[in-house]
């Protein structure tokens, strides 16, 4: 190329037919040599070790919906706004971090930025950080909406592909989309093992085609790396500051008044939404800007002195809000409601989480304050704590229609509020006793079939990181956290809640082994429970691992013949069919079985459990015939032996007709289908898992008889019950998805 740039220029080259198809080539190798580097950059991006997509918890799209802000609040951040909106046009390869403290009003610029861009037609997307499984399944649902092939999420769930790459590649082609991941304070739980962030091979990386925003109270650029935009949020100004009392609280004083007080409360949003709701209640001793500065003097002034307080200092906000706060919990008390103070310290002992109403009861608060508490005084500490905006009153909804109230506290109310009862209240562990033993006692209520039960058991989960505590550190006796954790994961489990019943199993194994030890019988137990949760999550690999260990471990202890053994054979049959290794888990289970009916007797749950496996495991080898026969025996032990209503008859009979579609007999399918689905239906609803495998097993009867229409109709139904229970991408999602299109281009066929 020198030459070009030379006074020698090669006679040759003063042709244009040499010229123009050498530029031509040069143009296509810097294409090339850019795809590869960027296919390159995608592979290098790659954890060492693969994470598979699992089954992941019901996510709604509505849920993904970025928060509504007040008018009032929407003053001082211009210029974060215009730089966050520029970003948003040009990432440029980049991220944005917005980062400050607690009560700086992070969360409240990204709900704004979110709101420019839905004007400007982008898909504005908003993620609550609530743990690394949520985020995962909150992300999926995510690239789904953005149009992401759900063949691609089969790869990753098979361990072909990272979850991360795949998210990534696709959002590096779809444009005109911002994500808000908001309140991830501490990162690294999203960082793979023995990586750093900043070498965005995780959930965070600086490749998509829109703009990817964060905040967090973490203001290191090393943390985050070269390619994140920090924008650190400052106090508002005293005109700014002003501005948004003089809005929340108009008849409160001039705009000069209100600005002097802003000055007071160090500039600091969450003190200010607070003074403001505080100085519009009717009942408020002090109405005025004035009236309320000087209250607040009477406190602040020895503890930050005469000038503005530096709110941007963690434990100076801290004392700003909490002397905020306990002006307006002073008005409460003097407000014949007292109650509020110590129902606001209780419910920050809860996960930062909604907390259920309905566990919130006067006789649960009663037993941990020890004063006496009628529900009429409890609504109204309530109601006062919504009322100053220190308490916020949500309603929460899951995987079905039903919504449940939920009391929400803010992490930095919850944060000082636990903080305040540290110091000021003796018995914090007897407190913290109270609530995670109430935890238990609530659950203990739950049905196990009930879609209510299942949802109510979803917003219990993440407040169980109590009871695993406490059970670690023996203030609750181990017995009765293992039980606990046990039985709430059960209902997960049923519910299709596979990631959150994967974080309690793995507590419950966690505290069996470190208190008991990890040859332990019940630590074992733990262990298997455990392993089959990773097998519901879809991670197959990892769940044969742990069965074997635990199989591996309880031969050696046991002995090759022991129950507990054989049912470890048993499982890791199990797992090995979902991993598609069929051969080796019909000679794993044919010896389990034969075990299990020598030992308990052909007519034993467990035995019968084994047998299901062991057809189920025949059916996918192709032997239809032989799993038929199989399945037909254990229907009619479980119904003589359970009953036909029966969950376990239920599961079998539904596998029976499956087995008579596979071999073609779609009449007898069909007529059991629909008795089964009827019985289902009764004793279990109509969104339990099994009732929906049966009206599976009906469709596809249905189908196999030729009518498509019926067919189709019953696969959507079910398609959109399942993916509203377990998730878009669960197995049997997937599965009802593809009979819907069969049924459909069936039916197209037919029509023409």
């Amino acid at each position: 190329m020198t030459n070009y740039a030379s006074d020698s220029v090669p006679s040759w080259a003063g042709h244009a037919w040499v010229i123009w198809p050498t530029f031509a080539a040069l143009a296509l190798l810097s294409i090339g040599l850019t795809w590869f580097s960027t296919r390159q950059d995608g592979e290098s991006s790659s954890p060492s070790t693969l994470t598979p997509v699992r089954p992941l918890a019901a996510v709604s799209p509505a849920s993904l919906r970025p928060p509504h802000i007040e008018a009032e609040l929407m003053h001082g951040r211009q210029a974060e706004l215009d730089r966050l909106t520029h970003m948003l046009r040009t990432p440029n390869g980049r991220f944005a971090v917005i980062c400050a403290g607690g009560g700086m009003g992070k969360t409240t610029v990204a709900a704004m930025l979110c709101a420019k861009a839905a004007e400007a037609g982008y898909d504005a997307y908003w993620v609550r950080w609530q743990g690394l499984e949520s985020l995962q399944a909150q992300l999926t649902q995510v690239a789904l909406d953005c149009g992401l092939p759900p063949a691609l999420l089969e790869r990753a769930r098979a361990g072909h592909d990272s979850l991360p790459d795949v998210f990534w590649l696709h959002l590096a082609r779809t444009r005109k989309w911002l994500l808000v991941i908001d309140n991830i304070d501490d990162p690294s739980p999203i960082v793979p093992a023995t990586e750093q962030l900043s070498d965005y091979r995780g959930w965070v990386r600086p490749y998509g085609a829109g703009l990817l925003l964060l905040t967090s109270r973490d203001t290191s650029q090393d943390v985050w790396g070269s390619a994140a935009e920090l924008l650190r949020l400052r106090p508002l100004t005293t005109t700014a500051g002003g501005q948004v009392l003089l809005d929340l609280a108009p008849q409160s004083g001039t705009l000069s008044e209100a600005e002097s007080l802003a000055v007071r409360l160090g500039g600091l949003p969450l003190a200010l939404r607070a003074a403001g709701r505080y100085l519009t209640e009717t009942t408020s001793r002090y109405r005025t800007f004035t009236a309320y500065q000087q209250a607040l003097e009477q406190d602040l002034s020895p503890l930050l002195g005469p000038e503005q307080p530096d709110a941007t200092d963690p434990e100076v906000a801290r004392d700003v809000v909490r002397h905020t706060w306990e002006i307006s919990l002073d008005q409460l008390a003097g407000d014949r409601r007292p109650l509020a103070r110590p129902v606001l310290r209780l419910l920050s002992l809860f996960a930062d989480a909604p907390i259920p109403r309905d566990l919130v009861l006067g006789g649960f608060v009663q037993a941990v304050i020890g004063e006496t508490v009628t529900e009429g005084a409890l609504d109204d500490a309530l109601s006062g704590l919504r009322r100053y905006d220190l308490l916020q009153a949500t309603e929460t909804a899951h995987g079905g229609d039903a919504s449940f109230p939920c009391l929400v506290l803010h992490p930095l109310v919850r944060e000082v509020n636990v903080y305040i009862l540290s110091t000021t209240t003796a018995d914090v562990p007897g407190w913290r006793r109270k609530v995670a033993l109430h935890l238990i006692s609530w659950t203990r209520e739950l049905s196990e079939v009930s879609q209510s039960s299942w949802d109510r058991a979803r917003l219990i989960a993440p407040h169980f990181a109590l009871v695993a505590e406490l059970g670690a550190d023996g203030s609750i006796p181990l017995p009765n956290a293992l039980d606990a954790l046990e039985n709430l994961a059960a209902l997960l489990s049923d519910a299709g809640a596979h990631p959150l019943q994967l974080t309690l199993r793995r507590s419950a194994h966690d505290i069996a082994r470190q208190i008991l030890g990890a040859d332990h019988p019940d630590t074992l137990e733990c262990l298997s429970k455990y392993a089959r949760a990773l097998r519901a999550t879809g991670d197959y690999s990892a769940a044969i691992d742990r069965h074997r260990e635990v199989l591996a471990v309880r031969t050696r202890v046991l002995g090759p013949r022991h129950l507990d053994t054989v049912s470890s054979g048993h499982h890791l049959a199990r797992a090995l069919r979902y991993m598609g290794r069929h051969a080796e888990s019909v000679d794993l289970a044919m010896g389990t079985t034969s075990a299990l009916t020598n030992a308990l007797g052909p007519d034993h749950p467990e035995t019968l459990a084994s047998r299901d496996v062991l057809a189920l495991a025949l059916d996918s080898l192709g032997n239809h015939r032989e799993a038929a026969e199989i399945h037909t025996a254990v229907a009619e032990i479980r119904t003589r032996v359970l009953g036909p209503t029966h969950p376990r008859t239920i599961s079998s009979l539904n596998h029976l007709a499956d087995s008579l579609n596979r071999l073609g007999e779609h009449t007898r399918a069909a007529r059991l289908a629909r008795e089964t689905v009827r019985t289902a239906h009764h004793a279990l609803g109509p969104d339990h898992p099994r009732t929906l495998n049966g009206r599976h097993a009906l469709a596809t009867a249905l189908h196999g008889l030729g009518e498509f229409a019926e067919a189709a109709r019953i696969h959507r139904d079910v398609l959109q019950a399942r993916t509203r229970i377990l998730d878009a991408e669960h197995p049997e999602a997937i599965e009802s998805r593809d009979a819907l299109e069969r049924s459909l281009a069936a039916l197209r066929g037919a029509r023409r």
